[in-house]
């Protein structure tokens, strides 16, 4: 396993699960909420996004194979989508702008746990480094995340009171734009491999 390629890439699922700029979100959804039961929700809706990125880490390229699709394919593919998530982020059409508030139980798995921390980037993200790297970096990834993310997002009122409202909306943006030159980049280089493999051929 390549040092430096695991950093990369838990880096890059750390700016797809954005815990930073989920963390005012969160609060917001809870704010409601004495301070304990905020607490046991976010670790509830750490919990189950852990538990999804485990589960597709352990079987998500599973599907792939079985539809013939190849690394190259599946890089092309998975950079779409994480563009695609970049793109409403820079936009600022994130799943949040649509969200009512309910009941705490309910908000724990959605949209707290999925789609705002193990969202569909995400899961392609688990799925693409496990392809590239290997399970075990793929679990590395997923738990230094899930560690990161849960004690930013119990930090979630100190960060809204640091950033303030156009402080979290500005850092969405600028870490939705990374977002889009990470997928970029994926994209380019699946579209480089599968002309080179047809080259070949």
């Amino acid at each position: 396993m390549n040092l430096d390629q695991l950093v990369q890439m838990t880096l890059m699922l750390f700016i797809v699960v954005d815990p930073l700029g989920n963390a005012p979100l969160f609060y917001w959804l809870t704010s409601d909420m004495e301070r304990s039961k905020r607490r046991r929700i976010i670790k509830m809706s750490v919990l189950v996004a852990t538990g999804m990125l485990v589960f597709f880490s352990l079987v998500g390229d599973l599907f792939f194979y079985y539809f013939g699709m190849t690394l190259s394919d599946f890089k092309i593919a998975g950079g779409i989508i994480l563009f695609i998530y970049g793109l409403e982020g820079v936009l600022g059409r994130t799943e949040v702008a649509y969200i009512e508030r309910g009941q705490p139980e309910s908000i724990a798995v959605v949209p707290m746990a999925t789609p705002l921390l193990a969202g569909p980037g995400a899961i392609a993200t688990v799925i693409y480094i496990k392809m590239s790297l290997g399970l075990a970096a793929a679990l590395i990834a997923v738990g230094v995340n899930s560690l990161v993310a849960l004690l930013l997002l119990m930090r979630g009122a100190d960060l809204l009171d640091l950033l303030g409202r156009n402080g979290a909306i500005v850092l969405t943006r600028i870490i939705a734009m990374m977002l889009l030159g990470f997928s970029v980049a994926i994209i380019r280089e699946g579209i480089a491999e599968t002309l080179a493999s047809i080259g070949q051929s």
